[in-house]
């Protein structure tokens, strides 16, 4: 529902609103059953320290997010992407046309694919990534994230979320 519907809602189809709207309301009553993962520690720190709203933080993330999960949940990434229609063979190559789909819907959306893209001042990333780090760890989102995540891990899907670099390792 969400990409079926969002780009036509950002743009003022009362439609398409409706739709969100339901599509949004079905994501939170998930959420609340199944918790959430390091999309949602990491957008709860960053966006209050470098004055990112939360749905960009989470939209930037996202498929930084899902490179790193997708060592450990590749097939049911493949298979969201299938449910979409997305273009591969193999569950990597599916999985990678779902990050390639969200990065052109934030494009669609005007939201940047890096925090540096959204204009955070690299010095203040540089000087508080260890904190933003280490608090991330401590959300209790984490505990929920499919892959373990550590405190060397968070900084580096941090670093990649910034710069804008494929998460690979």
């Amino acid at each position: 529902m969400v990409f079926e519907n969002l780009v036509d809602s950002y743009h003022g189809s009362a439609e398409a609103r409706k739709n969100i709207h339901v599509a949004q309301n079905l994501a939170g009553m998930a959420f609340s059953n199944a918790l959430l993962g390091i999309v949602h520690s990491l957008a709860h720190k960053v966006g209050v320290t470098y004055g990112v709203t939360h749905g960009r933080c989470n939209a930037i993330m996202l498929p930084y997010v899902i490179e790193y999960n997708s060592v450990v949940t590749e097939k049911r990434f493949a298979d969201i992407a299938r449910a979409l229609g997305l273009n591969g063979a193999t569950n990597k190559q599916l999985t990678n046309s779902l990050v390639e789909a969200i990065k052109i819907l934030n494009g669609q959306l005007g939201i940047p694919l890096s925090y540096q893209a959204a204009g955070v001042d690299e010095k203040i990333f540089l000087d508080t990534l260890d904190t933003m780090a280490e608090a991330a760890c401590g959300d209790p989102c984490t505990l929920f994230n499919p892959r373990k995540t550590e405190f060397e891990n968070m900084k580096k899907v941090l670093r990649c979320c910034y710069y804008g670099t494929d998460v690979n390792f």
